[in-house]
């Protein structure tokens, strides 16, 4: 895995993660600005798995091939899934079901990088 990656996945988590605390203390709604910085985490999560097929098809190997197989599919899943699921809830529950996703997905970018040791 390469760091850069990894550091622009944990960084605009986390970033989104501090604005979707900070809409549901307010009882708002995201709004489009939001949801464009969740397609580029979704950006950069496809671009990693895009890099990760590249190593792999060059011969490197995780040390856990079936956990991190399940780890990235599921990073992949997790942002339209919350995003799915707070569409349906247009209150403040909703947008902390984004908040939830949007940590769920730095905690399993970062079982990634264990996995991939």
């Amino acid at each position: 895995m390469t760091p850069s990656l990894v550091i622009a996945t944990l960084v605009v988590a986390a970033v989104l993660s501090v604005w979707a605390g900070v809409l549901a203390a307010r009882d708002q709604l995201p709004g489009k600005p939001f949801l464009q910085g969740l397609f580029v985490l979704q950006g950069v999560l496809f671009a990693q798995l895009g890099y990760l097929l590249y190593l792999l098809g060059g011969g490197e190997r995780p040390a856990e091939t079936g956990a991190f197989a399940a780890y990235m599919i599921l990073s992949l899943l997790l942002v339209p899934g919350g995003l799915a699921l707070s569409a349906d809830e247009r209150s403040r529950y909703g947008t902390l079901t984004l908040l939830v996703a949007l940590l769920a997905a730095m905690v399993i970018e970062w079982r990634m990088i264990g996995t991939w040791r």
